[in-house]
């Protein structure tokens, strides 16, 4: 990291970037708001009574030892590297933040949803990383050097650049939630700094997101989704009529559907294991380790610089870590988080992510599973509203009273409705045909409407940086590795 520059001249050189940004501007913020505003809520369908019976089935569902709690760590693996549980984890920070709903306020209509701010913009514009630019954020970027971005730390130049505090100096400080998170963002860092030689930061600020995006739409997305609908998608892209839903307004403006946002994007949060192998030497870490100080927003010990080989397909005949699979099941880590993520006082079920998933929903209005599935099969996507989700073989599930399951059988949370759509149709492999719909008709708005690779017919991956099969994440790696 650069120390204080004497030269005052050099202090207050404007490095230029936020002022050219093109598309979306990559600069405005937005709102979120509702996929389906017509469809009522899961809540009224159920016929909650009030937010405490809320509470009450998001603990039964969520909570420790409830139906979504990997107790035993049943769930299996999927076939998907590790790495891109952070990289779904990276791609959220990228384009979510609702910092302004109640965790535990009452139901909100859809017009209080539309008023929500996203302070990240939708657009997939690496914001997570560039900020609002040199101008804006000059704390990111290096004063000695325009437009290159800082890393690395007084005691680990494989660290994020951080001041005398410790608190990382990045775009979306919830990039330092856990030290996999944090490296991958380090990784893109990187890859800018790589990009910016012989260019000026505009170009390689478009160069990298244009990466970045290829790989969200080709590499990402077609690994996680059901199959048939990402093809589906991917041959309906370029029609008039695609996406199905319409997420922007006549300003050109996208909203951000919590649909997306609270419950088919936080598939992410099944994917999660436990404990993870950080390099040759630590090769079994919890994902909040108290024995190195790694529960988040810290320093990452230098000893513990994450070796992607472990939990990417980087090198040919290199052993590496798979994701846990896509079902309803949470790992232990997530249902009891540590005080870092969620605070000293927090309550036993709000240390728990699928309890608060869950309940989140209730607060925003989500509409049932069975409700969406029926939305998106009556816009054309390939999707049997009546499929058969096989609750009663869930271990648990006929324990709970007997109204209170059939209810839920009929009328299931969004977010548990898509985890266990997962397990059963796909197998746990990738996501179900609903959940997958869901995102990629959100993802296809942003790069169709805002500044995108998809937009610029003339681009294509550097063939220095893709490997033979195409552009993925791994390459990345490779390329900024070399």
């Amino acid at each position: 990291m650069s120390g204080k520059n004497s030269d005052s001249k050099l202090q207050q050189k404007p490095m230029h970037g936020s002022s050219k940004a093109k598309g979306c501007s990559h600069l405005r913020l937005g709102n979120f708001c509702k996929m389906f505003p017509d469809l009522p809520t899961w809540a009224d369908e159920y016929k909650i009574k009030d937010q405490c019976e809320a509470e009450v089935v998001a603990g039964l569902l969520g909570g420790a030892n409830g139906i979504m709690h990997d107790i035993n760590s049943d769930s299996p693996d999927s076939s998907i590297p590790a790495a891109y549980t952070f990289f779904s984890q990276f791609v959220d920070h990228d384009i979510t933040l609702d910092t302004a709903s109640n965790l535990h306020g009452k139901q909100i209509d859809n017009e209080a949803v539309s008023k929500l701010p996203n302070l990240r913009s939708a657009s997939l514009d690496l914001d997570c990383v560039y900020g609002f630019g040199p101008d804006a954020s000059p704390f990111l970027y290096d004063q000695f050097q325009p437009g290159r971005m800082l890393i690395g730390s007084k005691n680990n130049s494989n660290d994020l650049p951080r001041n005398s505090d410790g608190r990382a100096l990045i775009g979306d400080p919830r990039n330092d939630e856990n030290i996999f998170v944090s490296q991958l963002q380090l990784l893109f860092l990187r890859f800018h700094n790589r990009r910016i030689i012989g260019r000026s930061f505009e170009d390689a600020q478009t160069d990298v997101r244009y990466h970045y995006q290829y790989i969200v739409w080709n590499d990402f997305l077609k690994r996680i989704c059901d199959e048939d609908i990402y093809n589906f998608a991917s041959a309906q892209i370029g029609k008039k009529d695609y996406p199905k839903c319409k997420l922007v307004d006549k300003c050109h403006r996208i909203c951000m559907p919590v649909e997306f946002s609270v419950a088919a994007y936080r598939f992410g949060h099944t994917l999660v294991r436990s404990q993870y192998p950080a390099n040759a030497q630590y090769p079994v870490i919890d994902l909040f380790d108290e024995r190195f100080g790694t529960e988040g927003f810290s320093p990452t010990p230098s000893s513990l610089t994450v070796d992607w080989r472990f939990l990417l397909d980087v090198e040919e005949c290199h052993d590496y870590v798979k994701s846990k699979a896509f079902d309803h099941l949470m790992a232990d880590e997530l249902i009891k988080m540590p005080d870092p993520i969620v605070g000293r006082f927090a309550s036993d079920g709000d240390r728990s992510l699928a309890f608060r998933n869950l309940l989140r929903g209730y607060a925003l209005g989500l509409p049932s599973g069975q409700s969406v599935a029926t939305a998106l099969a009556d816009k054309g996507y390939s999707i049997d509203p009546a499929q058969k989700l096989k609750f009663s073989e869930i271990p648990g599930w006929n324990c709970i009273e007997k109204d209170i399951h059939r209810r839920l059988e009929n009328h299931t949370p969004l977010f548990l409705y898509l985890m266990r759509e997962a397990g059963v149709i796909n197998g746990g492999k990738r996501l179900g045909p609903v959940g997958s719909a869901i995102l990629l008709e959100v993802f296809a708005t942003m790069l169709l409407n805002c500044d995108s690779f998809l937009k610029d017919k003339n681009w294509e991956p550097d063939p220095c940086v893709a490997g033979d099969d195409g552009l993925v994440l791994a390459d990345i790696v490779r390329y900024v590795n070399q």
